[in-house]
């Protein structure tokens, strides 16, 4: 503790100088300074001024009043004061927590999680017009994730913990690595039970991936993710060169290739790289309904060595149209009666793979009751009966760079239907990379 002296002293200092010193410290530093002496701690916590929280708070972290808001009910909340002081004491509690959380309780990992989550959604949106800066709460977001290994250490299934490594996507989990190596074999195994285990696509959950609330299911999310990724991974190296952008940072609003207006505020029209990735019907049939592999959907089943998927990267080419031209897309009714600060969009296009079976493209995008975005879609091909149907989230804020992951089938329903996994995301116009197909 202080002397009497050094306490006299520092009182000689104006309070709104040892403010404006302090702003410019780390949170964890302020918390010492305030524990010198009983003039310190006054001058941290005593009164109701949030000058000092708030300077902290934007010297560590984005301006949260830039955030990009969806639904109309958190222009309420926007309305209200923002509690610099308990909001910078939340994401101080959360870091410390992270960094011994299998010793913590259920209950302060998930107020973490969710602290981490509202740190995302909150993230400076890309700029438009001038030059682009970093987002800070991703920043430290991303060192937090890094430096604890917090997502790998929970083996749990939590909405929030999968949210979070579905914004990840891997990105975090090196392929050079050893241990990652052998973590990601496991966790992909995990998710191909999960993404073809038919039972997970039923009219309760709108046929995609979502809970019955009408909200994302992001364990489902993940495990589509990780799907994809896992195959791209084992693909030769020149699939290398065209993989979705992953990692926080192209969770960002806007981030995504423009061009952007107020009536393309999802950033649709212009060119889109897809993959898709899918089971044989029979390997598919197998897994659910036979008994190889000690029974229907054993994990033993992809630790065949003679198991595959194929993969396909498919182009397509949107523009915006009004819902009376649509021809064959219905909206999704997972959106309906949502209020949000924007409205649907619909859209047609084309789509072609690397042998040229081009098909036309109708959908729509909206904003679905949890706030996140969501894309639904179908592909008609010339001279094949039925279409095909697709749903899907996008990962992170409006026009993401990272896209939208999500589910296919066909847009019959039946029992005979599959379901598998795919991967959207925006290039610039006049991308000309290559198409391929790995079957």
């Amino acid at each position: 503790m202080a002397t009497a002296s050094e306490s006299t002293r520092l009182l000689s200092i104006p309070a709104e100088l040892i403010h404006h010193i302090l702003a410019f410290c780390l949170p964890t530093d302020v918390a010492n300074f305030s524990k010198i002496c009983r003039l310190s701690f006054d001058l941290v916590y005593s009164g109701n001024d949030q000058f000092l929280w708030r300077e902290l708070f934007l010297n560590n972290y984005d301006d949260p009043r830039k955030a990009i808001r969806t639904l109309t009910l958190d222009e309420v909340s926007f309305l209200k004061p923002f509690d610099w002081k308990y909001e910078l004491q939340s994401r101080t509690e959360a870091e410390i927590i992270a960094r011994h959380a299998l010793r913590a309780e259920p209950n302060e990992r998930q107020r973490v999680l969710e602290t981490f989550i509202s740190a995302a959604l909150q993230a400076l949106p890309t700029s438009r017009t001038t030059e682009d800066q970093p987002s800070l709460n991703l920043q430290w977001l991303d060192r937090v994730l890094r430096e604890t290994r917090m997502l790998t250490q929970l083996q749990t299934e939590t909405q929030a913990h999968s949210r979070l490594r579905a914004y990840i996507s891997l990105s975090h989990d090196p392929s050079t690595d050893e241990d990652s190596r052998k973590a990601v074999a496991a966790r992909r195994i995990d998710s191909r039970c999960f993404v073809y285990d038919i039972r997970n696509y039923r009219n309760v959950n709108y046929w995609g991936p979502f809970l019955a609330n009408g909200s994302v299911n992001w364990t489902h999310v993940e495990h589509l993710a990780n799907v994809v990724l896992t195959n791209l991974r084992e693909l030769p190296g020149s699939w290398a060169a065209t993989v979705p952008p992953s990692g926080l940072e192209n969770t960002r609003a806007f981030s995504a290739p423009g061009p952007y207006s107020d009536t393309d505020w999802a950033g649709v029209e212009g060119t889109w790289r897809r993959y898709v990735c899918f089971m044989d019907y029979r390997d598919l049939f197998a897994f659910n309904y036979s008994n190889v592999a000690h029974g229907p959907r054993n994990p033993e089943f992809f630790r065949d060595i003679r198991f595959r998927e194929a993969t396909r990267l498919i182009e397509i080419k949107l523009h915006l149209v009004q819902q009376s031209q649509l021809c064959f897309h219905e909206p999704s009714p997972d959106c309906e009666n949502v209020k949000t600060r924007y409205p649907t969009l619909y859209f047609c296009g084309t789509s072609r793979g690397v042998s040229g079976n081009e098909a036309k493209v109708e959908g729509s995008v909206c904003i679905g009751i949890d706030g996140t975005v969501r894309w639904t879609f179908v592909s008609a091909y010339v001279g094949i009966h039925g279409m095909i149907s697709s749903k899907g989230v996008q990962l992170g804020s409006i026009a993401s760079a990272a896209g939208i992951v999500g589910s296919w089938s066909t847009s019959v329903h039946d029992q005979g239907a599959c379901w598998c996994p795919f991967w959207l995301w925006k290039v610039p116009h006049a991308y000309a990379g290559p198409l391929r197909d790995f079957t």
